[in-house]
């Protein structure tokens, strides 16, 4: 059991997103006392096993949810966390603020909220060239709910097991803010402004598996309309239907409070017959976890073309509290 503590893994307001949002933010405050006390004391999980708060608010590495729950608590606890994440393009940049809840290492609630503003520095012989979205502020929110299914990632390391959850996250362009849908639908791309991902992930832990090191392994299977995420809206003229996209993490722990990893996300081309275009992102991320109540992560992040912007390649940040 010594060796387990070795591991570590590793973003017009409507009421119903403000009650959903004032009773996870309420949640998270009543729990606070309770959970830095745990935290304090060395109960809970260990450290890294939350791994971080990933783009879109689910618990997991930085561009793909785990199937862990968020926090560090046990069966019988419950632990919020909190986090800021940055993603700086050549063309854009996306801020995302997210909280999250783990309730008894089997039920995990979150919210984040996305927000930037698309332009081109792609400049041409007679200065810089305009593309059709740029100065388009962009901005959604996302729900999410997860619940463990079965198995533990950490405690059934022994054999082939892997933890399993089931995921939905909600997902809803914020048009107070922003006239994303209204530009994209006037180049005909025929998106909407919300939909529903579902998604199912797998994490499996193998301790001592990777030349001596704390191997981490995660796939997932979404079910998916989104365009970047939902970022560009969701579906598109004739490409309007759902489809499932893979997804794929990896984390080594090379020492107790540092990982390095890979991610792989699967993009749909929705956009294609607007003449928009979308590539899968892939990452490479290194995360530090000096506690169990503050992690740190960076990642070069390569998302290639993202509708009329190309070689969208540049620097993730996250920070997650766990209180």
């Amino acid at each position: 059991m010594g060796n387990l503590q070795n591991f570590g893994a590793t973003p017009k307001v409507n009421r119903a997103k403000n009650c959903i949002a004032l009773a996870i933010t309420t949640a998270l405050l009543a729990t606070t006392g309770m959970a830095h006390a745990d935290n304090l004391l060395g109960n809970g999980r260990f450290i890294a096993t939350g791994g971080i708060q990933s783009l879109d608010g689910a618990a997991g590495g930085g561009i793909n949810p785990w199937a862990v729950i968020a926090g560090y608590g046990t069966n019988d606890q419950i632990d919020p966390t909190a986090s800021f994440t940055n993603v700086t393009l050549p063309d854009f940049s996306v801020n995302q603020l997210g909280v999250s809840i783990g309730i008894f290492n089997r039920v995990e609630l979150s919210y984040a909220y996305q927000t930037g503003t698309l332009g081109s520095n792609v400049f041409g012989a007679d200065g810089k060239v305009t593309l059709p979205l740029d100065g388009v502020k962009i901005g959604q929110s996302v729900f999410g709910a997860k619940v463990r299914l079965y198995g533990d990632a950490i405690y059934n390391s022994d054999n082939f097991i892997p933890q399993v959850s089931l995921g939905v996250e909600y997902k809803k362009a914020d048009t107070s803010s922003n006239a994303l849908v209204p530009a994209l639908n006037s180049l005909g791309a025929g998106v909407k402004d919300h939909g529903t991902d579902v998604y199912l992930a797998a994490t499996k832990v193998f301790i001592g598996g990777f030349f001596g090191y704390n191997w981490l392994i995660n796939g997932n299977l979404r079910y998916t309309k989104a365009n970047e995420t939902g970022l560009l809206g969701f579906g598109g003229i004739n490409h309007d239907s759902y489809h499932v996209k893979p997804e794929f993490s990896t984390a080594i722990l090379l020492r107790p409070d540092v990982a390095i990893g890979y991610e792989y996300k699967g993009m749909s081309n929705n956009l294609s017959d607007a003449g928009l275009q979308q590539s899968s992102w892939n990452d490479v991320f290194v995360a530090y976890f000096p506690n169990k109540n503050v992690s740190i992560a960076a990642a070069f992040a390569k998302l290639g073309n993202v509708g009329p912007y190309k070689n969208q390649n540049g620097i993730y940040l996250n920070t997650t509290v766990s209180f």
